[in-house]
């Protein structure tokens, strides 16, 4: 079994499935919406999981209404949890999703609250022993005192690149694998090489952009090239990045070749589209 562990946020979605998007002030009936657990740290260890047999997760739950849906999402994707609030009252991360006939989707959410963490991850790696850890920018205090201690021990850090964050010049420079969306505009970039001539000044080794059903760009220091996606029929793509990311951490751990790693991980985040919602593709693929 592979070791990996996954830090960042954990959400609760409320999806509802409507044949197209409505116009302004219409109030629209649909069948009654599904309640998943998400997150992109989150869906990216239950990718991981599914590959594995189980995974590592840290992030901010706390106590609330919502915590038993948590609590068996966990149990039945075998995802062990360090929870950063553990017994405090918290508010939770709401995602409302509205996702149309032809799989694309709108999302409604808020960022998390910072978390306050002073304490050491040591204690938490030496359990864990990953060799490999996942990012996904949320909780950035926290999240660069664990990359902090896990630079020390030389574990590579790989980060998902959903969306530019302003803290994010602090936590960049202690990644090895930045996998960033076609949204991850830093400063200044308004193109895919500008976001590469951006992560190269950052010193991170292994970058690569994608792009939902176009290809998947790519850049090391040996190679500079792209990856065609598989064409498949979409259902619903919520998720999809996430589980790329998630399949990406175990095929690397696999063959500790980051180009066939990206490979493997878009050949399963694209058979995810074909599937409603963020986990009945599991027992499907």
């Amino acid at each position: 079994m592979k070791k990996a562990l996954f830090f960042g946020l954990a959400t609760l979605d409320i999806q509802y499935l409507v044949d197209q998007f409505p116009e302004e002030n219409i109030k629209v009936k649909t069948h009654p919406p599904e309640l998943l657990v998400g997150g992109p740290a989150t869906n990216a260890a239950v990718a991981f999981s599914v590959l594995n047999g189980g995974a590592n997760l840290v992030t901010a739950i706390g106590h609330h209404a919502f915590v038993p849906h948590f609590q068996q999402d966990f149990s039945q994707t075998n995802i062990q949890l360090t929870d950063l609030l553990a017994n405090q009252p918290a508010v939770p991360v709401l995602a409302t999703v509205i996702t149309s006939a032809n799989g694309n989707r709108t999302i409604f959410t808020h960022h998390p609250e910072e978390v306050e963490q002073n304490q050491s991850f040591s204690s938490l790696l030496d359990e864990v022993e990953p060799e490999i850890i996942l990012l996904d920018g949320f909780y950035p205090h926290a999240a660069v005192q664990l990359c902090q201690e896990a630079k020390r021990r030389k574990i590579p850090i790989a980060f998902d690149g959903g969306s530019w964050k302003k803290h994010l010049p602090e936590l960049l420079p202690l990644v090895d694998f930045a996998i960033c969306s076609h949204d991850f505009k830093p400063p200044g970039c308004q193109t895919s090489g500008g976001v590469f001539d951006y992560l190269d000044q950052q010193c991170i080794p292994y970058k690569a952009i994608t792009r939902g059903g176009s290809s998947i760009l790519y850049q090391t220091s040996e190679d500079q090239a792209e990856i065609a996606v598989t064409e498949v029929d979409v259902v619903d793509s919520l998720g999809a990045g996430d589980f790329f990311h998630g399949a990406f951490c175990y095929y690397y751990l696999c063959s500790r070749d980051f180009v066939d790693a990206l490979r493997r991980a878009s050949l399963l985040a694209s058979q995810t589209c074909r599937f409603k919602g963020t986990r009945s593709w599991i027992n499907k693929i």
